[in-house]
Protein backbone atom coordinates (compact mmCIF):
# COMPACT_ATOMS: atom_id res chain seq x y z
CA UNK A 1 0.00 0.00 0.00
CA UNK A 2 1.14 3.60 -1.10
CA UNK A 3 0.76 6.00 1.51
CA UNK A 4 1.45 9.92 0.57
CA UNK A 5 2.14 12.31 3.46
CA UNK A 6 1.60 16.13 1.78
CA UNK A 7 1.01 19.42 3.19
CA UNK A 8 4.43 19.38 4.64
CA UNK A 9 5.26 22.51 6.17
CA UNK A 10 8.69 21.80 6.58
CA UNK A 11 10.57 18.43 5.84
CA UNK A 12 14.05 18.06 7.12
CA UNK A 13 16.12 14.54 5.36
CA UNK A 14 19.31 13.12 6.64
CA UNK A 15 20.63 13.00 2.87
CA UNK A 16 24.63 14.44 2.56
CA UNK A 17 24.35 15.00 -1.34
CA UNK A 18 21.56 14.91 -4.05
CA UNK A 19 22.77 11.03 -5.25
CA UNK A 20 20.81 9.91 -1.84
CA UNK A 21 17.64 10.94 -3.39
CA UNK A 22 15.84 8.64 -5.38
CA UNK A 23 13.05 10.70 -7.40
CA UNK A 24 13.17 13.57 -4.63
CA UNK A 25 15.77 15.94 -6.28
CA UNK A 26 17.79 17.84 -4.01
CA UNK A 27 17.13 16.41 -0.27
CA UNK A 28 19.96 18.72 1.94
CA UNK A 29 18.50 20.69 4.23
CA UNK A 30 14.60 21.97 4.73
CA UNK A 31 12.51 21.36 2.34
CA UNK A 32 9.15 23.38 2.29
CA UNK A 33 5.51 22.40 1.43
CA UNK A 34 6.86 19.05 0.61
CA UNK A 35 5.56 15.56 0.41
CA UNK A 36 6.59 11.95 1.09
CA UNK A 37 5.59 8.92 -0.53
CA UNK A 38 5.58 5.57 1.91
CA UNK A 39 5.82 2.52 0.10
CA UNK A 40 5.03 -0.86 2.27
CA UNK A 41 7.80 -0.03 5.55
CA UNK A 42 9.97 2.08 2.72
CA UNK A 43 10.07 6.02 2.24
CA UNK A 44 9.71 5.25 -2.02
CA UNK A 45 9.82 8.99 -2.97
CA UNK A 46 10.40 12.66 -1.43
CA UNK A 47 10.33 16.10 -3.00
CA UNK A 48 7.88 19.19 -3.63
CA UNK A 49 4.01 18.46 -2.59
CA UNK A 50 3.24 19.64 -6.29
CA UNK A 51 5.44 16.74 -7.76
CA UNK A 52 4.30 14.50 -5.56
CA UNK A 53 2.88 10.92 -6.82
CA UNK A 54 -0.19 9.11 -7.00
CA UNK A 55 -0.75 6.99 -3.83
CA UNK A 56 -3.39 4.60 -2.84
CA UNK A 57 -4.28 6.93 0.62
CA UNK A 58 -2.96 10.73 1.35
CA UNK A 59 -2.39 11.90 4.61
CA UNK A 60 -2.34 16.01 4.81
CA UNK A 61 0.41 17.15 7.76
CA UNK A 62 -1.19 20.59 7.98
CA UNK A 63 1.27 22.29 7.63
CA UNK A 64 3.12 20.11 10.63
CA UNK A 65 7.26 20.03 10.22
CA UNK A 66 7.87 16.54 9.67
CA UNK A 67 11.81 14.71 10.42
CA UNK A 68 13.35 11.82 10.82
CA UNK A 69 12.98 9.78 13.90
CA UNK A 70 16.01 9.55 16.44
CA UNK A 71 17.83 6.61 16.61
CA UNK A 72 19.07 5.60 20.62
CA UNK A 73 22.08 3.47 20.04
CA UNK A 74 22.59 2.62 23.39
CA UNK A 75 20.19 1.96 26.29
CA UNK A 76 19.35 -0.57 28.75
CA UNK A 77 15.91 -0.92 29.20
CA UNK A 78 15.24 -4.35 30.58
CA UNK A 79 15.85 -3.72 34.10
CA UNK A 80 14.30 -3.85 37.52
CA UNK A 81 14.36 -1.06 40.25
CA UNK A 82 15.72 2.36 39.83
CA UNK A 83 18.51 4.61 40.66
CA UNK A 84 17.59 7.64 42.31
CA UNK A 85 19.29 6.91 45.37
CA UNK A 86 22.52 7.05 43.61
CA UNK A 87 21.55 10.33 41.49
CA UNK A 88 20.91 11.86 44.93
CA UNK A 89 24.13 10.70 46.42
CA UNK A 90 26.05 11.90 43.02
CA UNK A 91 24.30 15.59 43.23
CA UNK A 92 25.45 15.72 47.05
CA UNK A 93 29.26 14.87 45.73
CA UNK A 94 29.74 11.46 46.36
CA UNK A 95 31.90 9.43 44.22
CA UNK A 96 30.48 7.02 41.61
CA UNK A 97 31.89 3.52 42.25
CA UNK A 98 29.47 1.26 39.80
CA UNK A 99 26.82 0.98 43.49
CA UNK A 100 24.05 2.04 41.01
CA UNK A 101 24.58 -0.94 38.52
CA UNK A 102 24.85 -3.17 41.64
CA UNK A 103 21.87 -2.37 43.18
CA UNK A 104 20.12 -2.28 39.24
CA UNK A 105 21.56 -5.83 39.49
CA UNK A 106 19.99 -7.09 42.35
CA UNK A 107 16.26 -5.89 41.57
CA UNK A 108 16.93 -7.13 38.10
CA UNK A 109 17.32 -10.72 39.40
CA UNK A 110 14.20 -10.27 41.64
CA UNK A 111 11.63 -8.98 38.78
CA UNK A 112 9.42 -11.88 37.32
CA UNK A 113 9.78 -11.48 33.67
CA UNK A 114 6.33 -10.07 33.35
CA UNK A 115 7.35 -7.15 35.58
CA UNK A 116 10.05 -6.51 32.96
CA UNK A 117 8.18 -6.98 30.05
CA UNK A 118 5.81 -4.41 31.31
CA UNK A 119 8.47 -2.02 32.45
CA UNK A 120 10.45 -2.16 28.91
CA UNK A 121 7.20 -1.77 26.87
CA UNK A 122 6.50 1.81 28.72
CA UNK A 123 10.21 2.73 28.26
CA UNK A 124 10.02 1.93 24.65
CA UNK A 125 6.14 4.17 24.97
CA UNK A 126 7.79 7.00 26.02
CA UNK A 127 10.68 6.99 23.54
CA UNK A 128 8.89 6.86 20.52
CA UNK A 129 5.96 9.60 22.19
CA UNK A 130 9.12 11.83 22.22
CA UNK A 131 10.75 11.17 18.67
CA UNK A 132 12.88 7.68 19.01
CA UNK A 133 12.30 5.46 16.22
CA UNK A 134 14.95 3.04 16.39
CA UNK A 135 16.42 1.78 19.28
CA UNK A 136 19.16 -0.77 20.26
CA UNK A 137 18.57 -2.51 23.79
CA UNK A 138 21.68 -3.60 25.71
CA UNK A 139 21.58 -6.39 28.76
CA UNK A 140 24.20 -6.30 31.17
CA UNK A 141 22.14 -5.45 34.38
CA UNK A 142 21.36 -9.51 35.02
CA UNK A 143 25.16 -10.21 35.45
CA UNK A 144 24.43 -14.52 35.61
CA UNK A 145 23.71 -16.63 32.97
CA UNK A 146 20.31 -16.89 33.63
CA UNK A 147 19.31 -13.83 33.70
CA UNK A 148 21.47 -11.84 30.84
CA UNK A 149 19.34 -14.77 29.05
CA UNK A 150 16.34 -13.51 30.31
CA UNK A 151 17.10 -9.78 29.75
CA UNK A 152 18.18 -10.22 25.54
CA UNK A 153 15.12 -12.70 25.27
CA UNK A 154 12.93 -10.53 26.65
CA UNK A 155 14.35 -7.30 24.24
CA UNK A 156 14.41 -9.82 21.51
CA UNK A 157 10.63 -9.60 21.79
CA UNK A 158 10.28 -5.74 20.92
CA UNK A 159 13.65 -5.04 18.24
CA UNK A 160 16.23 -6.97 16.12
CA UNK A 161 18.86 -4.94 17.60
CA UNK A 162 19.80 -6.71 21.02
CA UNK A 163 23.22 -6.38 22.57
CA UNK A 164 24.53 -8.99 24.91
CA UNK A 165 26.45 -7.20 27.67
CA UNK A 166 27.49 -9.67 30.16
CA UNK A 167 30.95 -7.72 30.99
CA UNK A 168 28.69 -4.59 31.69
CA UNK A 169 31.09 -4.82 35.46
CA UNK A 170 32.49 -7.55 37.86
CA UNK A 171 29.18 -8.92 39.51
CA UNK A 172 29.39 -9.16 43.92
CA UNK A 173 30.06 -12.53 43.71
CA UNK A 174 32.81 -12.51 41.84
CA UNK A 175 34.65 -9.43 43.61
CA UNK A 176 38.08 -11.32 43.62
CA UNK A 177 37.92 -13.51 40.69
CA UNK A 178 37.82 -11.38 38.05
CA UNK A 179 38.88 -13.90 35.43
CA UNK A 180 36.62 -16.04 36.28
CA UNK A 181 33.97 -14.38 35.54
CA UNK A 182 34.98 -13.15 32.16
CA UNK A 183 35.29 -17.26 31.49
CA UNK A 184 32.00 -17.48 32.54
CA UNK A 185 30.60 -14.37 29.97
CA UNK A 186 32.70 -15.79 26.93
CA UNK A 187 31.68 -19.53 27.56
CA UNK A 188 28.16 -20.11 29.06
CA UNK A 189 26.87 -16.70 29.45
CA UNK A 190 27.65 -16.21 25.74
CA UNK A 191 25.70 -19.62 24.74
CA UNK A 192 22.91 -18.80 26.13
CA UNK A 193 22.23 -15.31 25.46
CA UNK A 194 23.82 -15.74 21.72
CA UNK A 195 20.17 -17.40 19.90
CA UNK A 196 18.47 -13.99 21.31
CA UNK A 197 21.24 -11.19 20.67
CA UNK A 198 22.44 -9.68 17.39
CA UNK A 199 25.49 -7.92 18.78
CA UNK A 200 28.04 -7.72 21.64
CA UNK A 201 29.50 -5.55 23.72
CA UNK A 202 32.64 -5.24 26.41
Amino acid sequence: MKTLITNIGELTTNAPTPEHAEGGGDLRGTLHDAAVLIDGDRIAWVGPAADAPDADETVDAEGRALIPGFVDSHSHLVFGGDRAAEFEARMQGQKYAAGGIRSTVAATRAATDEELRIRLRGFLDEMLAQGTTTVEIKSGYGLDVATEERLVRLAAEVTPEVTFLGAHVVPAEYADRGDDYVELVTGEMLDACAPHAKWIDV
